[in-house]
């Protein structure tokens, strides 16, 4: 079906991002034309702000497409929430070694390029210099985390 988006910013930068999960992406304007089977998918994109399916109107979850990389740890619930909110406003985010595939795969439909490394340290060989989580020697990110019960929240909407 044919889906017009509107994104918050970037525009060129979404459509990359769009690409990989939609069958034809084209920039006309000020807004992205697009084919895909599922347009449900689009709701759970960064850097997308609203999207139009016929004649109805459907909310994105705003952000900014993904354009950084950043290591993160996902240890928790409170991790994976971190890593949410860091994927929301434009992190591309490589996750190190976690038992939590659970919280992985559901971060994945957020974001299908977020990668998981086998070892519990950052490689040095992918150039990456900043952590959104306590990673020694590497630039935080700092991003901005909610009360516990809007975490709580957030997970069990988001996340499950």
């Amino acid at each position: 079906m044919k889906v017009e988006i509107i994104p918050t910013e970037k525009i060129q930068q979404l459509k990359e991002n769009l690409k990989k999960r939609v069958e034809r992406a084209e920039i006309n304007g000020e807004k992205i034309e697009v084919e895909v089977e599922d347009a449900k998918k689009l709701s759970r994109i960064p850097g997308i702000d609203t999207f139009w399916v016929a004649e109805e109107k459907f909310e994105g979850l705003k952000g900014r497409p993904v354009d950084q990389q950043a290591y993160t740890r996902l240890e928790s619930r409170e991790d994976a929430v971190r890593a949410l909110l860091a994927t929301i406003q434009g992190w591309d985010l490589v996750v190190l070694e976690t038992d939590r595939k659970w919280d992985l795969k559901q971060l994945r439909k957020y974001n299908p390029d977020i990668k998981k490394l086998k070892s519990e340290k950052p490689r040095e060989e992918l150039g990456i210099e900043k952590t959104v989580s306590d990673i020694e020697g590497l630039e935080k990110v700092e991003i901005e985390m909610p009360d516990e019960d809007e975490k709580e929240m957030i997970y069990r909407e988001m996340l499950t």
